[in-house]
């Protein structure tokens, strides 16, 4: 009868702690839809807002450009600028030179306008500084092509100051550039523009196409000099694959949200980083008042659970009893062993069993067991999969990139070294690989100290070549035990259209770049689009 009782007592535990859980559940739901609903709309909000906050400046910028490069394009039609710039003489000098001058007074300001013939030399300086030659400046052969340009950041030759520089090309009548108008743009009225946008939870950075911050909202890296040094943000590129989007990453040691967006007139990267303790903050507040009104409703719920169970307890023990009488004829039942001295136990337990068995099946791994990066047949399949995607979702502009990995000197390090060391600098090149791709793209080991990597959604050539100069550096610059230079890399690339759409077709094209490679010296890189493109622009 003790027994009984004491049974009865766990029993009668057992459902008062199911009422009690069954009242936890709505007030644990509660809580976590909350936070998590809380937590995406003011991610949300916060996207649209930096989005917005990047579209206003980007708009600035192309704003500022358009108008300036619009006075210089008038200016450039000018018969007087034409004929002075073909023949230079004292007698128009003063002429020209004030009608360079009236652009200051158009934007109200003091910045440079040069004029420059088709030799390089400027004519012409509205600073009255030394005159310099500009034949090795990018937007001056950019002029000389006939094409405007705006600079990313460059060094005065005359003052030393940092400028952006734009440009027009000086055109004569059968349409051959001549010369060049440029107008240089001072970076502190950039500067004070973005200041604007700062505030004590979010701030804006405008960097070049190289990653040199051009403007700081929080004044992190100041003006003048230390833009042509500053790279404080530029791993941030690393990261962007897109014309637009959002990141999640550690800036300064602190979790954040980095929006960014890319100016179409000049290929700048707009970002704006907001930390992510701003968004949890206000998430808590919201969870707080969940998380009492939750409590009132357990409460209510405990004093109901506790007067369901008195009353649901006393057929569930009669029911045990008989329950207990069966089982205890039947001897193959007393080989399950179970923790709880219940049916629900026993039941878990055989639960726990099946389950068990099903477990016992080993599924055959997909990964290399050494470096932990995908297999072969695995890379394989996951090739085939992507471009079948890619060749049924195609988009203009946008491509794979197949790259193949072969470690040069690999055998010497060993055979001098020994095999376990090998295995060593295999799995440290691994890690170096994994580090420097997305989580969606696909690494992996065909044997040997040959890898593979499969990126797609690449919108640019710039993306394929950084990660080649990455993939060079993690091999050249590999350390075990404080030694280095044991390999270096040989990487044939191979690109989805261009090289072909099938599986077969890429990894040929890449395994022949790999020669290529081979045979011209090792550590280094090789695509054959890459070549293509070359002659073209030399042609050009």
């Amino acid at each position: 009868m003790d027994e009984i009782m004491e049974f009865n007592k766990g029993i009668r535990a057992k459902i008062f702690f199911f009422f009690i859980v069954m009242g936890a559940i709505p007030f644990i739901i509660l809580v976590v839809v909350s936070a998590i609903n809380t937590i995406s709309e003011l991610e949300d909000f916060v996207k649209q807002n930096s989005l917005l906050r990047n579209s206003i400046i980007s708009e600035h910028v192309s704003a500022l450009i358009e108008v300036n490069q619009h006075v210089l394009r008038s200016l450039a039609l000018s018969p007087e600028i034409i004929n002075y710039v073909q023949s230079p003489n004292e007698e128009q000098k003063e002429q020209i030179t004030k009608l360079l001058n009236e652009t200051n007074d158009i934007f109200n300001d003091t910045n440079l306008v040069a004029l420059t013939g088709a030799d390089g030399w400027q004519i012409i300086r509205t600073d009255g500084a030394t005159l310099v030659n500009l034949n090795k400046r990018q937007h001056f052969q950019e002029a000389m092509k006939g094409r405007s340009y705006v600079s990313d950041i460059i060094s005065s030759m005359a003052t030393g100051r940092m400028v952006i520089v734009m440009e027009v090309p000086i055109l004569d009548a059968s349409g051959k550039p001549v010369g060049m108008l440029q107008r240089n743009f001072d970076l502190e009225a950039l500067q004070e523009f973005v200041q604007t946008f700062d505030d004590e939870k979010a701030c804006v950075i405008i960097m070049d196409r190289l990653g040199r911050v051009i403007a700081n909202s929080n004044d992190v890296v100041g003006i003048g000099a230390e833009y042509a040094i500053d790279n404080s943000y530029k791993f941030i590129l690393d990261r962007i694959y897109n014309s637009s989007g959002v990141l999640r990453l550690d800036i300064n040691d602190v979790n954040s949200l980095a929006t960014y967006s890319r100016n179409i007139d000049t290929g700048w990267m707009i970002v704006t980083i907001r930390p992510y303790h701003y968004i949890y903050d206000q998430a808590s507040e919201k969870a707080i008042k969940a998380i009492v009104f939750g409590m009132v409703m357990l409460f209510i719920g405990t004093l109901v659970a506790y007067l369901l169970t008195i009353r649901v307890t006393k057929p569930i023990i009669e029911m045990t009893n008989v329950v207990d009488e069966i089982v205890s004829g039947n001897t193959s039942l007393e080989k399950i062993e179970v923790n709880s001295d219940d049916e629900l136990g026993q039941m878990a337990a055989a639960f726990n069993k099946m389950k068990s068995d099903r477990d016992a099946y080993q599924l055959e791994s997909e990964l290399d067991k050494l470096t932990e990066l995908f297999n072969k047949k695995t890379m394989e399949n996951l090739c085939k999969m992507k471009l079948k995607t890619f060749n049924e979702n195609e988009t203009s502009n946008i491509f794979m990139a197949f790259y193949i990995i072969d470690l040069d000197h690999f055998k010497e390090v060993n055979d001098l070294l020994g095999h376990q060391f090998g295995d060593r600098v295999l799995m440290e090149f691994a890690k170096g690989l994994k580090k420097i791709f997305r989580p969606n793209d696909c690494i992996g080991r065909f044997g040997g100290d040959e890898f593979v990597v499969i990126v797609d959604s690449l919108p640019s050539m710039e993306v394929v070549i950084r990660k080649a100069e990455q993939i060079k550096q993690i091999a050249y610059n590999l350390t075990i035990d404080g030694r280095s230079r044991f390999v270096t890399a040989s990487i044939g690339i191979s690109i989805a259209p261009h090289n072909g759409r099938d599986y077969d077709t890429l990894f040929a094209s890449a395994d022949k770049a790999v020669y290529h490679v081979k045979n011209h010296g090792k550590n280094g890189y090789y695509c054959e689009l890459f070549e293509l493109e070359k002659e073209k622009e030399e042609d050009d």
